[in-house]
């Protein structure tokens, strides 16, 4: 379509409305299939992976699938209080996204942890690993009831948030 006519400005509208109506469907069949995964439905783990793998036949078509399926597993993962990582589907299995930290000046001349990993980087992802339990925390003693217990969890947030800092 590379003629600039009213008629193809129709067609190409009209294609782009049913585009958004299937991403609204997607995202709609997204949220209840790991809602489902998430409360251990075995069929909506299957649907999703079988999904995946159709949609892994086209690498746009994926890249756009693997955006959205993190905003949506990343959203649902807060509000249940399971993580503040999103998923994504690899080697056949729903797992947690790792999230990428940008390390040092690229020249090299950074120190080494044992296992080959940058020192910035295992600091990073600690504490990245230290937010995201704080928030959890911060979470549950919103939601407690026990007196006892939610002082016990505001005595582990104070501990953790100085580590945090």
């Amino acid at each position: 379509m590379t003629t600039l006519t009213i008629k193809n400005a129709k067609v190409l509208a009209t294609a782009y409305i049913n585009a958004q109506s299937t991403r609204d469907s997607v995202t709609s069949v997204l949220n209840a299939s790991y809602t489902a995964h998430t409360e251990k439905d075995a069929k909506a783990t299957k649907f999703i992976i079988a999904f995946w793998g159709e949609v892994a036949k086209d690498k746009k078509a994926l890249a756009t699938l693997r955006a959205l399926f993190n905003r949506v597993t990343k959203k649902i993962n807060k509000e249940k209080g399971i993580s503040e990582l999103a998923c994504t589907v690899k080697d056949g299995k729903i797992q947690e996204v790792a999230p990428r930290v940008k390390t040092g000046n690229g020249g090299g001349d950074g120190e080494t942890a044992e296992n080959g990993s940058s020192v910035e980087t295992i600091k990073a992802d600690t504490a990245i690993q230290y937010k995201s339990a704080l928030h959890i925390l911060e979470r549950m003693q919103k939601a407690e009831k026990d007196e006892k217990k939610a002082e016990a969890l505001d005595i582990a947030i104070k501990a953790l948030a100085s580590r945090v800092a």
